[in-house]
């Protein structure tokens, strides 16, 4: 992942509500799965561990998200688990091991939760956090995103 992306995603969890969370979690999943086969296809063992790894932890931040509290979600999570094994084995044996059928299947439920966070009208899981506004200024070729440093002056601890 680019120092970009990185920067894209930590300010959209902090705006984020769940629903937005988890498809969040699916792009960093399926991101880290697809640089993982970019770097099998190049040779970078290391990285292909690395990127492996790292898409193993966001899969079990999902599970963890999950409520087991209908089928669906029981469904769902045996998908998890099923495309948690696939990671392991991939790490194990050292190459990708049904890795396109993971990325579908991932992709597949990233599709059903875009549907379910349009209807999500929770507010952000994060309090306290600044409030990004995107547009204000433009740099050339790219957004500048500016944040108001006194928006919220009692950020932080207070003793």
């Amino acid at each position: 992942m680019t120092k970009e992306q990185i920067s894209s995603y930590t300010m959209r969890i902090s705006q984020a509500n769940t629903a937005q969370l988890a498809l969040i979690l699916y792009e960093m999943i399926i991101d880290s799965i697809k640089d993982a086969m970019s770097s099998h296809k190049k040779g970078d063992q290391e990285g292909f561990e690395r990127d492996l790894g790292k898409a193993q932890n966001y899969l079990q931040e999902l599970i963890s998200m999950s409520r087991m509290d209908s089928k669906v979600a029981a469904d769902t999570v045996s998908i998890y688990l099923f495309v948690d094994h696939e990671l392991l084995m991939s790490l194990v044996k050292k190459e990708p091991v049904h890795l396109e059928e993971c990325l579908g299947y991932l992709e597949s439920l990233q599709t059903s939760f875009q549907e379910i966070a349009k209807t999500d009208t929770d507010g952000p899981l994060m309090e306290n956090t600044q409030q990004v506004y995107a547009g204000l200024t433009y740099g050339k070729g790219y957004l500048n995103e500016s944040m108001d440093p006194m928006q919220n002056s009692n950020r932080g601890f207070q003793a």
